[in-house]
């Protein structure tokens, strides 16, 4: 009789995620089997062997075709113990749904992007940076390069390489919309490139999985951060392309960071190269780099010469607008300027919906979401009242329903407001918006071919539309209020306000000629503003190391972040109370910050209090994780404390 310890796949109860099981055969590390579980038949994997027990085992009822490779099990115990989350829970995270079901033939299909333009000549800094990863010793590459500096065109030749040794090589993007872009660009260079994304069917995936286990061929795979999870056993290269976009960190169980997953597949696979690509790095990450002797390869030169005119207009001086109070009359005039020559129009604000906030003008009463009592947003095409963190919908009140008076007003603005009125302006112009309300079929990567083809001639969008689309017949880009971010209280706001409005800068003038970009601003002399519109990250870094070290926050420290909800107010502060006395009695040396209301305090039925713990070892805020009490949820690592 043979023993093995297998993981279940999924939710399970109890404290153990390695159970015992017995089979009469020999059963090969990785594979997959069906067990008795309880009064259930679950899916699990055979992790290793173990000697026959003391207790009595049940039998594995069967195992199927189905394998999974080692680096992959081996890095499933990794972000477990790493992120103090249970092993089932990341197997199931990492491995495609209905490994059991019988599929057909699939094909790869994505949309591929007609371009015009051949491989370009390297440049001289281009040349400098592809020599210094071949040469290097590291694991892990940061090539920091302006926006329009050709960090695509190094990733294919640093591929190119890879693949002639028979290795396959993983292209991650922090948009599905993305992906279209940069399989095209490296279909260029190979014949087997394979997306993978959420929006592929579970038999797509599956298939797809089936498509790579096992195979000798190289392959270049493209895709968001659950393609990490791709079953390459001879992986040569990992490039994580905008990899200071927060889209990288999972933020529901398993939570990690893929750019500390990436770090440790491309270990355990054996000599891969980690290249981690951006204009804007993650001020933690660069401080890490710069402290570890992580490479930093820097591009500082455009591929094109451009001739980009930046101007910022005060919103705070009313004299700046016209007869339009979203759009300024230098924006208005930009925007008349490029209808005119039949060129691109991108609108960049970070906010959805029509209107943030509905209120009576009478009594102040707002209309708010029952379940998270924050405010409701209006969406005028639809007529509904959106919570954009449940999800509930309900119909605009026609009166106050604490005064009946009939005097609501509809305050601030979102991007539907702006395509509404954007469409009024221009009604001979094709208008596309691109934000998480579009419906799938009209999303980004859906359509990404008619914006490089010029077909759409006004873009507007939030967040999505900042990262690393390449847009020829771009000429003028509008940020409509450039600081929207830095109303938000955290400590990382100021960052990527300053993330957001320099990548939407480079979204300008990549064709080669003359364009525009105005920002419009409550706060023109805000350091995170200048240093965008300045396009300097030295600059701006500086400021910003030293803010964080003042305020003893990420990179300086390593931090937990702890919520806990009740039915009352009172029982969950007095919950935070007690577990902040017992860490500060139990952990020396950490620094808990609270109890204080979370920033979403009041959800469905429940309150939220918070704690924030912070350590010079993570690995006592690990221990910490591994030990809260009932009802606690926490977070390693946040990249934020909202």
């Amino acid at each position: 009789m043979n023993y093995y310890l297998v993981c279940p796949i999924g939710v399970i109860g109890g404290r153990e995620d390695l159970l015992t099981y017995s089979s009469e055969k020999e059963i090969t590390i990785g594979t997959v089997a069906r067990i008795p579980f309880g009064k259930l038949k679950k899916l699990g994997i055979i992790v290793d062997t173990t000697s026959k027990p003391r207790f009595a085992t049940k039998d594995i009822d069967e195992t199927l075709d189905e394998a999974v490779p080692k680096h992959l099990i081996d890095l499933a115990v990794w972000i477990s113990e790493f992120y103090a989350t249970r092993l089932s829970i990341v197997l199931q995270s990492i491995l495609p749904k209905g490994l059991d079901k019988k599929r057909r033939t699939a094909e790869n299909n994505f949309m591929k992007i007609k371009r015009s333009e051949t491989l370009h000549t390297l440049t001289r800094d281009q040349q400098n940076a592809i020599v210094e990863i071949e040469n290097s010793n590291s694991i892990t590459h940061l090539l920091h390069g302006i926006t329009g500096s050709g960090k695509t065109r190094v990733y294919q030749e640093l591929a190119k390489k890879i693949l002639k040794e028979q290795k396959s090589v993983l292209v991650l993007v922090p948009e599905i919309s993305l992906t279209p872009q940069l399989a095209t660009e490296f279909e260029q260079l190979h014949d087997r490139v394979l997306v993978l994304h959420s929006g592929l069917t579970e038999s797509q995936r599956h298939k797809n999985w089936q498509i790579l286990n096992g195979t000798e061929d190289p392959w270049v795979i493209v895709g968001p951060r659950s393609s990490l999870f791709a079953p390459i056993s001879n992986l040569g290269l990992i490039i994580i392309d905008e990899c200071h976009e927060p889209s990288y960190i999972q933020d529901s169980q398993p939570k990690y960071s893929t750019l500390r997953v990436a770090r440790k597949l491309a270990e355990l696979q054996k000599n891969a190269k980690l290249v981690l690509g951006s204009a804007t790095p993650a001020i933690a990450d660069y401080f890490i780099a710069q402290a570890t002797g992580t490479p930093v390869i820097s591009l500082n030169n455009t591929t094109q010469a451009r001739n980009t005119a930046i101007e910022v207009v005060d919103m705070r001086d009313r004299s700046s607008f016209g007869t339009h109070q979203l759009f300024s009359k230098k924006l208005l005039e930009a925007m008349n300027n490029s209808i005119t020559q039949n060129e691109q129009i991108l609108l960049f604000h970070n906010r959805r919906g029509t209107a943030r906030m509905s209120l009576c003008s009478d009594c102040g009463w707002s209309a708010e979401c029952q379940n998270c009592h924050i405010p409701f947003r209006l969406h005028h095409d639809k007529n509904i009242l959106k919570c954009h963190t449940c999800g509930l919908t309900q119909r605009p009140p026609q009166v106050c329903p604490d005064c009946k008076s009939p005097n609501i007003d509809f305050k601030g603005f979102g991007s539907k407001r702006i395509e509404s009125e954007v469409i009024k302006l221009f009604p001979d112009s094709v208008v596309a918006r691109f934000d998480g309300d579009t419906p799938e079929n009209e999303q980004l990567h859906n359509r990404y071919q008619d914006l490089y083809d010029n077909k759409i001639q006004i873009i507007i969008g939030t967040q999505g539309i900042a990262k690393g689309l390449d847009l020829p017949h771009l000429n003028t880009v509008g940020i409509i209020q450039a600081d929207s971010e830095l109303f938000i209280p955290d400590y990382s706001s100021c960052e990527r306000s300053f993330q957001l409005t320099t990548q939407v800068i480079g979204r300008a003038g990549r064709g080669g000629h003359k364009s525009h970009v105005i920002i419009q601003t409550l706060n023109p002399d805000h350091p995170a503003i200048q240093f965008a519109c300045e396009q300097n990250y030295g600059k701006f870094y500086d400021y910003e190391i030293n803010e964080r070290s003042a305020e003893h926050m990420p990179p300086h420290t390593f931090l937990l972040h702890l919520t806990t909800g009740y039915a009352s107010v009172s029982t969950a502060e007095n919950a935070a109370q007690k577990l902040t006395k017992e860490l500060k009695i139990k952990y020396k040396g950490i620094f808990v910050r609270g109890p204080s209301p979370a920033f979403h305090e009041h959800r469905g039925k429940l309150f939220y209090q918070q704690l924030t713990v912070s350590s010079s070892r993570r690995s006592t805020l690990v221990e910490i994780a591994k030990n809260l009490p009932q009802r606690w949820q926490f977070t390693l690592d946040p990249i934020n404390l909202l």
